[in-house]
């Protein structure tokens, strides 16, 4: 179930939502253009993700604020409890995670035993 962070609450979900959207997922690598890539590498490093975590992503999405447009960028990242979905706005002078979307892993009879 996606939810909305406080943090990026100067974002209005509707505009959120439509980024969310727009996001085309494709396999990770680690060569990316410069800002993107410093961006990701400070949101994982704050939020302790390892990137060898990170199995897609979209680096090239926009969302509006107002009459801006800023980055927006989508991770998604398997661990071993689910997947998660983070999404971010960059502003260029700041990045925050704007929502997310955990969807646990199902547990079988064999993972209980």
């Amino acid at each position: 179930m996606l939810k909305y962070t406080q943090v990026g609450s100067t974002y209005e979900k509707s505009a959120i939502d439509e980024a969310i959207k727009r996001v085309k997922w494709v396999p990770f690598q680690t060569e990316v253009p410069f800002a993107q890539g410093e961006c990701i590498k400070l949101v994982c490093k704050e939020c302790k993700i390892p990137l060898s975590k990170t199995q897609s992503f979209d680096l090239h999405g926009c969302i509006k604020d107002g009459a801006e447009t800023h980055g927006f960028y989508a991770l998604d990242i398997q661990f071993e409890n689910g997947n998660e979905k983070i999404y971010i706005a960059d502003s260029g002078f700041e990045s925050c995670i704007v929502a997310y979307d955990f969807e646990p892993t199902e547990k079988t009879e064999k993972d209980e035993a």
